[in-house]
């Protein structure tokens, strides 16, 4: 399956949002820590500036309740219309003179923030093919906003925050405008019993190769079956095949596996470090040098990113993410203990950033990655958009929780006891997600479907009168 067109305009425009998330929190950390040094004049106090650093996190859950529209209009108008509040907020931010002002930027920006980052982790699997879908989902996921990050952060030490918020608009208007000229996902068009129009985007997007062809077959295949089965359990709207969903074993355990996966990703500490890493690198070495620390904070994301990219390629999934994140964990958990047990050690302060800089970039490299992946590929489809709205309020409450209790934990039981906590959250997640989660790469989405309902990967012996009920 090579590049075609309309594959290169979606991924284009999807990698060109992912950028523009990464910006969203990098102009965030130049501008609190000029609001913090009350440089603007704008008198906030430090109650308004943990409001500013949470609310994009707290309210993504907001966001990610809007990608249910892709249900009915597409994958492509939500993409649009996300991305123009996107830019919306952006100028109310350029322009922003009081605390309503910027709680106001930062709400829109966290609604819509939160329908991007569920829309992309949602479409991307519908736009490649099994054998590249990890990877591309890799780079929207990971590397995009990566970049994002480090040229936002580097255009922060460069220019005033207000002028960071107007060149961000830049990398914002090519999700504006690309999703226009993409043909709709023929997973979303086959969802709706469209096949003429899938088959037609189908082939635009991958061409039409012996592989690609059966592909599509398979697709068409189960979605008829699927709809054959609505039309005789009268669960023909999404709603009413949510109803049925419910009471199946299959949805409570993919519910169960993914509270675990946010759980994980949260306690990572990614976006608390994202946000906060000056403070924390400036509190572990007694030096204050903001822009040496986002240099050195972009280079850890960037390495880890890039070799990630490189993993997934020659490794398997499951070996990619239980590899570097049990390591990942050991490596915090040595942190924790040079922090409590070296406290005031002027050697080892350079070791302790060595070893977050290793941990940052295990973690870049495996499970922060795959975990997003994973999650845009185990949902059904016909109740996906639902499911990642479960997903966006799961992962919006432990990351508002744990940006919130994080500088808390930090005062009270110093990073040492924090670190420590997050690396036991993270091992039991782990070990759970060790014993729930199948290998996915190479399969099809269509695949991995049957697999979670019927627990075998075969289309055709899942399609077959004993078994075809389990796949509503």
């Amino acid at each position: 399956m090579g590049f075609t067109t309309q594959k290169v305009l979606m991924l284009g425009s999807l990698t060109s949002i992912a950028v523009s998330n990464g910006f969203l929190f990098a102009q965030t950390t130049g501008m609190l820590k000029s609001l913090q040094r009350n440089e603007d004049g704008l008198n906030l106090t430090e109650s308004n500036i943990l409001w500013l650093t949470s609310t994009i996190s707290m309210i993504f859950f907001l966001g990610s309740f809007l990608t249910t529209l892709s249900d009915n209009m597409g994958r492509r108008w939500p993409l649009m219309i996300s991305s123009v509040a996107i830019v919306v907020q952006w100028i109310i931010l350029y322009k922003a003179q009081n605390i309503y002002h910027f709680m106001l930027s930062r709400i829109i920006a966290g609604i819509a923030f939160g329908a991007r980052f569920c829309l992309n982790i949602l479409v991307t699997p519908e736009y490649t093919s099994p054998k590249t879908r990890v990877f591309f989902l890799n780079i929207i996921t990971s590397v995009s906003p990566a970049i994002g990050t480090g040229l936002g952060h580097y255009l922060g030490n460069i220019f005033h925050w207000r002028t960071v918020a107007l060149i961000s608009i830049f990398p914002t208007l090519f999700g504006v405008i690309v999703p226009y000229f993409c043909v709709e996902s023929p997973h979303w068009l086959a969802s709706r019993g469209r096949f003429q129009e899938c088959e037609e985007s189908f082939r635009k997007i991958h061409g039409n190769s012996l592989k690609s062809e059966s592909e599509l077959q398979h697709l068409i295949k189960m979605e008829k079956c699927k709809l054959r089965q609505a039309e005789i359990t009268n669960t023909r709207t999404s709603k009413a095949k949510l109803c049925l969903a419910l009471k199946k074993k299959y949805f409570w355990n993919l519910i169960l596996l993914s509270f675990f996966m946010s759980s994980y990703i949260a306690a990572t500490g990614r976006v608390a470090f994202a946000i906060l890493a000056t403070n924390i690198l400036e509190d572990m070495t007694g030096t204050p040098n903001i822009v040496l620390y986002n240099v050195l904070v972009d280079i850890f994301i960037l390495v880890g990113t890039s070799l990630s990219c490189v993993l997934v390629r020659k490794m398997t999934i499951r070996n990619v993410l239980f590899s570097t994140g049990f390591m990942g964990n050991a490596v915090l958990v040595i942190l924790s203990a040079c922090l409590h047990f070296g406290a005031g050690v002027e050697n080892l302060r350079w070791v302790n950033v060595s070893l977050l800089a290793v941990y940052f970039i295990l973690m870049e490299a495996g499970p922060s990655p795959v975990l997003e992946a994973l999650l845009g590929e185990i949902f059904p489809l016909e109740i996906k958009v639902y499911c990642m709205f479960l997903v966006g309020v799961m992962i919006s409450a432990f990351v508002s929780s744990a940006l919130i209790v994080f500088s808390i934990l930090a005062k009270a039981i110093g990073y040492s006891g924090t670190f420590l906590l997050n690396a036991v959250i993270m091992s039991t997640s782990l070990v759970f997600i060790k014993f729930k989660l199948p290998e996915t790469k190479g399969r099809t989405l269509q695949e991995i479907e049957a697999f979670f309902k019927t627990n075998i990967f075969d289309i055709d012996e899942a399609l077959n009168d004993e078994k075809k009920n389990m796949l509503l």
